[in-house]
């Protein structure tokens, strides 16, 4: 039986806990700079962190607002048990964030971190997100973009001899838009693109692996023939350093209810 892609991609988190934290340097860095914009906010009464993972950020929270109710949610069993045994003074719940499991008006501040880029209907999760804000409540949240590894999707392309389609990350307009049509208003959106090292293109697919990320679907079919080719076209195309350079392109909302 297939799987549907929420399925996939839990299993994937799940799989990747024990050796998340170990592979996720880039995602505590964003996750710093996206704490930074939330001591700027006043102190919340009752944060949420969607997507949670395990736990970095939620406890980062926890830690800048000692007094606050602070909440981490995921929805990949592994993730979840991982963050509960490490950390206390923190509720954890195992839920879908596009099917929070919370009243309206709950929460002071949304965060997430790189979680988002994974909804199968972004407009919906934010919606969800919006509607357990309280009336004063913000959503301060990260997501990888489109661009995203588009080295390894150019070079897969250009390496393939048949059909191979793959789905990509939402843009900027795609992520602006799932905002306004959830009701948020004060949007602030920008963007920035980082890119980071690798040996080669294994080396980049097994750490995208290694950290879950390896969820988006695809049409065709990935042989051994055609991932040879690629690795040798990503080589000659797009050398970075000692390496080759992957794009990681990064999504900063602020939106209020």
């Amino acid at each position: 039986m297939l799987q549907t892609k929420d399925h996939k991609i839990r299993r994937a988190f799940s799989i990747s806990a024990k050796s998340y934290d170990h592979f996720s340097g880039l995602h505590q860095d964003i996750a710093d700079q996206l704490l930074a914009r939330v001591l700027k906010e006043p102190e919340p009464s009752v944060l949420l962190d969607v997507g949670c993972g395990t736990g970095y950020l939620t406890v980062k929270a926890k830690e800048s607002f000692p007094s606050c109710r602070v909440i981490g949610l995921d929805f990949a069993p592994g993730m979840i048990e991982a963050a509960r045994s490490k950390h206390d003074g923190i509720a954890w719940v195992l839920a879908d964030g596009s099917h929070l499991p919370f009243s309206d008006g709950n929460f002071d501040i949304l965060i997430s971190n790189l979680a988002y880029q994974w909804a199968v209907d972004l407009t919906k999760a934010f919606r969800q997100a919006r509607r357990v804000l309280t009336s004063h409540g913000s959503m301060i949240c990260t997501l990888f973009g489109y661009n995203t590894c588009r080295e390894l999707f150019q070079s897969l392309e250009e390496a393939k001899t048949g059909t191979l389609q793959f789905a990509r990350l939402p843009d900027e307009a795609q992520v602006r838009e799932a905002l306004t049509c959830s009701g948020f208003k004060d949007i602030n959106l920008d963007t920035q693109q980082i890119k980071i090292e690798f040996k080669g293109m294994i080396a980049l697919i097994t750490w995208l692996r290694s950290i879950g990320a390896n969820n988006l679907s695809r049409e065709g079919y990935l042989g051994p023939e055609t991932i040879s080719r690629a690795a040798a076209i990503y080589r000659e195309r797009f050398p970075y350093l000692e390496g080759i350079g992957a794009t990681f392109e990064v999504i900063r909302i602020y939106g209020k209810k």
